[in-house]
């Protein structure tokens, strides 16, 4: 396991590089005169439920080449710290499980879900320069809701659900959430995938390394796609990595579970 945090600043001068990859992901970030060049490529070709993705780092003066896609920026003051911190999707993420569940009246499940971090690469100095933010992992789109007109565009992850914390495998490159759900409906609620909302949640970091999110509970109240959504505390012995991107109003009901169009 990785418990030393991988993120964080590094000083990187003129006319050098940083190096940061694993099985499935390489960045590179090269440091010119006013110029910052971020390489990225992926191996989508891999299973990231079964790689280990361990995260190796290098600075040295050395140029990428073949080295994936490349964005240019060019920048006013002449800073070489360079920070980079995990956080997590800017748009909702749809998890699948393994098979379709089925929560009858007053009961409820805990399923715990692993989704794909982004990294937010910038310059520190007096104040924080945002770069580029880069996903570790590439997602594809799906529209999550109840017609073409009606819905959100989500990202679809590959994750499956398991109903134990122990047989989700340590993953440098993802995030776990414990997500409660417990139907209140007087129906059944089936669903074979459910939308995270990622961008409302906090990002931590916990004793073993592993990235986690605090708990998130859906009530469905009424018969239908919508649920009241409760955060929960943040996992126990951890400390704050990154903060949510939205702001976030407590009991709030969002569209968790129809999701017809993909």
């Amino acid at each position: 396991m990785q418990k030393e945090p991988w993120w964080g600043m590094e000083t990187v001068p003129e006319k050098s590089s940083f190096l940061l990859n694993s099985a499935t992901f390489f960045l590179a970030i090269e440091h010119k005169a006013k110029e910052w060049c971020i390489h990225v490529k992926r191996d989508n070709s891999l299973d990231v439920e079964l790689v280990d993705n361990k995260f190796n780092k290098l600075i040295g003066e050395f140029s990428p080449v073949n080295s994936g896609d490349l964005s240019r920026h060019i920048v006013n003051g002449d800073s070489d710290i360079l920070e980079i911190k995990p956080s997590l999707a800017d748009r909702n993420v749809v998890c699948r499980a393994k098979s379709p569940i089925t929560i009858l009246p007053g009961s409820s499940i805990t399923l715990y879900l692993s989704t794909p971090i982004w990294l937010t690469i910038g310059l520190r100095d007096l104040n924080f320069t945002l770069l580029k933010e880069v996903a570790t992992q590439r997602l594809s789109d799906t529209w999550f809701g109840s017609s073409t007109m009606e819905g959100e565009l989500c990202y679809a992850s590959q994750t499956i659900g398991r109903l134990e914390a122990e047989k989700l495998p340590f993953r440098t490159q993802r995030a776990i959430t414990p997500l409660f759900i417990e139907n209140q409906a007087s129906n059944d609620l089936v669903f074979e995938r459910v939308a995270l909302p990622v961008p409302s949640l906090s990002l931590f970091n916990t004793e073993n390394g592993q990235l986690y999110t605090q708990n998130v509970s859906l009530i469905r109240e009424n018969d239908g796609d919508f649920a009241k959504l409760k955060l929960g505390a943040p996992p126990a012995n951890s400390e704050l990595v990154n903060g949510p991107r939205v702001t976030f109003n407590h009991g709030q009901l969002i569209r968790a579970f129809s999701a017809i169009f993909s």
